[in-house]
């Protein structure tokens, strides 16, 4: 043999050497004689909690099979003993991840032989998840909505009805939302109302970002399978909110007002959305309390009730899909919930009202009467007074009225407002129409924040009883006053007691 050939032999024993070598360091690396400990800590970078009762789970990255769960602590925390040392994988779930979009959260990390590692499995920062999520739609002071937009169906397999999730194709639906916005320009405040519209994913999700923190919201989706309701919240301090919406169907039906018949040429109408739900429940007190003679509303329907001594109610043939239910009682904070109606079913709802605590002074005829509730009207009023929409009478305009007819005075200061006489005198409005042929469109009275569940007489009422009076036309209604089709604008008189 050569020494050329010699040489050519060494190397490649000396190659094939490596090559053992190599393989069995990978087998040690996978497979150590001494395993280590993992100590796990949690945190939510936004409320700075440790993620109580999180689900963890730790994989291997060399074997995939090699797994061990665990359940972190009130504070947290969590230790797995006698993990084999390598490189691992570690994924946490927490309904606080849910909230936020987020699903899991992943932390790579390392074991080595015979020590013990920390590792720390934390919620991002909004900023980081805004971020992550709206990519350049992210802006200070916004956050994004998010959620899966379902169907309204009854499932063959139970009586009772359930919202399956949607399979809409691609493009075919869309979420809507609204909420206000001021914008100062040259020494002057611009009110305006933004709307969004978002597509809807082949697997039913949306995400939409630019939505301010701590605002009112409205959103509504649309699709192939139908429409939901309007529902409207309050978003969050952080600006990141789920919410799922449910598509459902709608009648509209236009019938002739309650109590004495209008003639059949006075144009007169009310206009109502039915379908194939229901809903029913009860209204309680936060200690478990039944409350009589809270009026409770579909939000947008026309649909409203009042509970019994019991504190039942039931709105029967009401649309399907998701809608608001407002439930409000004197002497007690108000309350909107979502409800998801389902045809062919009634859906069961428990709502509890808080009572109102403070009291707030009012100034009335130089008296002062403590009166919880009308003082936190009246100062909710000023507050929508402040934003520019809408016409406003005070107490002092309807004192002024006293003894004199409350249309009259009404039909005096408020432009576009008239009265239609149809057996029972109302307002109606010579700005708005329903059709050609009824050419009166009825004003929708919403008296104490609430719309009446029977028809209201208004001649009935003096003035003097009035603490305050909103006028709103469709465009400029607040989102929490949109109790029902009001294409002709809105009255809000709110009582003195």
């Amino acid at each position: 043999m050569t020494h050329r050939k010699k040489y050519l032999v060494a190397a490649m024993v000396a190659c094939v050497s490596m090559l053992g070598a190599a393989r069995v360091h990978a087998q040690a690396s996978a497979s150590p004689g001494r395993p280590g400990r993992v100590d796990i800590t949690s945190v939510d970078s936004i409320t700075r909690l440790p993620l109580a009762g999180a689900s963890v789970r730790l994989v291997s990255v060399f074997d995939t099979t090699r797994v061990h769960d665990a359940t972190l602590d009130a504070l947290g925390r969590a230790r797995v003993d006698s993990l084999p040392a390598g490189p691992w994988m570690l994924t946490a779930r927490h309904a606080r991840l849910d909230t936020l979009g987020v699903g899991s959260v992943a932390v790579p990390f390392t074991v080595r032989a015979g020590r013990g590692v920390t590792v720390r499995a934390a919620v991002p920062s909004v900023r980081t998840l805004v971020a992550r999520v709206c990519g350049s739609a992210a802006t200070p002071g916004t956050g994004y909505l998010y959620g899966t937009v379902r169907r309204a169906v009854r499932t063959s397999a139970s009586s009772r009805a359930a919202a399956t999730v949607s399979d809409l194709p691609l493009g075919a639906g869309q979420v809507t939302a609204q909420w206000p916005d001021l914008q100062i320009e040259t020494g002057r405040v611009e009110r305006t109302i933004v709307t969004t519209d978002v597509p809807v994913g082949d697997n039913g999700r949306y995400v939409l970002c630019g939505v301010p923190t701590e605002t009112t919201v409205r959103l509504r989706a649309v699709g192939a399978e139908g429409a939901s309701g309007v529902t409207t919240f309050t978003s969050s301090a952080t600006g990141i909110v789920p919410r799922d919406l449910v598509l459902g169907r709608a009648d509209t039906v236009v019938t002739t007002p309650s109590g004495p018949q209008a003639p059949e040429d006075s144009g007169l109408v009310d206009i109502v959305l039915r379908g194939a739900g229901g809903v029913r429940g009860t209204v309680q007190t936060d200690d478990g309390r039944p409350l009589a003679n809270a009026i409770v509303g579909l939000s947008a329907t026309g649909l409203d009730t009042r509970t019994d001594s019991a504190g039942r109610f039931l709105l029967a043939a009401t649309p399907t899909g998701t809608w608001t239910l407002a439930v409000q009682a004197l002497g007690y904070a108000p309350r909107q919930q979502p409800v998801d109606l389902i045809p062919g079913d009634t859906v069961a709802q428990v709502v509890a009202l808080v009572r109102v605590q403070g009291m707030d002074t009012v100034q009335v005829r130089a008296n002062a009467m403590a009166r919880t509730v009308l003082g936190r009207n009246l100062a909710a009023v000023d507050e929508r007074r402040k934003m520019g929409f809408g016409k406003f009478l005070t107490q002092e305009d309807f004192a002024k009225a006293e003894g004199g007819n409350i249309l009259n005075f009404l039909t005096s200061r408020i432009p576009g407002m008239r009265i239609a006489d149809t057996g029972r005198r109302t307002l109606v409005s010579s700005r708005g129409s329903v059709s050609l042929s009824q050419p009166q469109c009825p004003i929708r009275v919403i008296f104490d924040g609430m719309p009446n569940a029977g028809p209201l007489n208004l001649d009935s009422i003096d003035p003097s009883m009035i603490a305050a009076a909103e006028y709103y036309t469709p465009a400029t209604l607040p989102f929490e006053f949109n109790f029902g089709i009001s294409p002709c604008g809105t009255l809000l008189l709110w009582s003195r007691w």
